[in-house]
C-alpha cells in the first residue's frame, strides 16, 4: 500500500498539483513471479525500454530482493537515472503508523573495476564465513557478469578491486520528510539528468 501511495501521487488531487513535476510510473508488478528466471529478467529489461530513470522505493526488506538488486544493476547497465525513496515513513495500513526506515539497497549495490580496468557489478552478500558466522561480504553480481560503463554520475573511478555502494554517487530521500508527494517528480528528473538522460 506504501508503494501505491507514492505510485499515484501526482495523480492526487492536492492545491499544489498544478506546480508539482509529474511522472509516467513504468513499475512491474510481481504477477509473473512464477515464470522462470530468464522470463522475469526479460520482462524487466522490457519493461524499463523506454525509462529514464529507475526510482527504487525502499521499505524493510527491500535491499534483500533479487528483482529489485536486478533492477537496479539494469539503470546502471543501460545508463539510466537512480534514486533511492524511503516509503516506510507513510503509515502502515493494517496498524496505521509508520516504521523505521529500511536500509537502503544501493548500498548492498556497487562497482568494482577489476585488475584488467573493466568495471563490473557487485553485491554485497550475507555469507557463512570460515569461523562459521555469517558476515557481509562484496561479491561479484551474479545475475550480470559482463562489463558496465561507469555511471555519469560516479564522481570518481573506483580504485582496484575495491567496490564503491551505488549509494555514494546516487541521491537518496524520505517520501515523508521530504514532502515527496510535491517533489518526487523533481527527485525523478534530477537523477535522469545527472545520467545523461
Amino acid at each position: 500500500m506504501r508503494v501505491n501511495n507514492v505510485r499515484k501521487s501526482w495523480q492526487i488531487e492536492h492545491r499544489d498539483r498544478v506546480f508539482m513535476r509529474n511522472f509516467y510510473d513504468r513499475s512491474l508488478w510481481e504477477s509473473k513471479k512464477l515464470e522462470s528466471d530468464e522470463a522475469l529478467k526479460a520482462l524487466i529489461r522490457q519493461g524499463m525500454t523506454h525509462a529514464s530513470a529507475v526510482c527504487v522505493l525502499v521499505g524493510s526488506g527491500t535491499y534483500a530482493r533479487r528483482w529489485v538488486r536486478y533492477e537496479i544493476a539494469r539503470s546502471v547497465i543501460e545508463r539510466k537515472g537512480l534514486l533511492a525513496v524511503h516509503v516506510n515513513g507513510l503509515n502502515h495500513i493494517a496498524r496505521r503508523c509508520p516504521d523505521p526506515l529500511g536500509p537502503n539497497p544501493l548500498s548492498f549495490m556497487g562497482i568494482y573495476q577489476a585488475n584488467d580496468g573493466r568495471f563490473l557489478l557487485a553485491e554485497k552478500r550475507f555469507i557463512p564465513s570460515p569461523r562459521g558466522e555469517c558476515i557481509w561480504q562484496w561479491q561479484r553480481y551474479r545475475d550480470y557478469s559482463q562489463a558496465v560503463q561507469l555511471p555519469r554520475y560516479f564522481a570518481a573511478s573506483p580504485d582496484i578491486d575495491r567496490v564503491v555502494p551505488l549509494s555514494a554517487y546516487v541521491d537518496e530521500y524520505d517520501y515523508v520528510a521530504q514532502v515527496g508527494h510535491k517533489q518526487i517528480g523533481q527527485w525523478i528528473d534530477r537523477a535522469a539528468i545527472r545520467a545523461g538522460r
